[in-house]
């Protein structure tokens, strides 16, 4: 269509406006689809995460933990004082002294895996600190 005059031209581009809304419109409407998807997704993976574990999920949470401490580490072994000075170290450097010497697996670094098990590391550092100081 050939524009001749001021209307014609008004409408082409209100013609091609409301196309490109339309366009839009889709777009968003499927956005929305993806969203509501993931969102359903996200809900149903938390579900699954904060559920309370079986006895049997309980307990392979408890072995594996206990394999990866003994794999990975010295914690049991590594005692909590400096050997040279007779101090406490401090927490940080207990747990980098337990895991220094380990094999770790490619991609896990030292500070991932004392992260990971921090917890349970520091329930062994905290045990052998009350055992020096009775």
């Amino acid at each position: 269509m050939e524009i001749t005059n001021c209307e014609q031209y008004v409408l082409a581009e209100l013609d091609y406006e409301q196309r490109r809304n339309e366009r839009l419109e889709a777009e968003n409407n499927k956005l929305a689809k993806q969203l509501k998807s993931m969102t359903k997704r996200a809900a149903s993976y938390y579900e699954t995460i904060t559920r309370p574990k079986t006895p049997i999920e309980a307990l392979a949470d408890r072995v594996m933990r206990e394999e990866m401490l003994t794999r990975f580490s010295y914690a049991e072994v590594t005692g909590v004082e400096d050997l040279y000075t007779g101090k406490t170290l401090d927490f940080d450097e207990w747990c980098h002294q337990a895991v220094r010497l380990k094999q770790l697996p490619d991609g896990i670094s030292e500070e991932t895996l004392i992260q990971f098990m921090r917890d349970d590391l520091k329930a062994i550092y905290d045990a052998e600190v009350a055992k020096c100081t009775e």
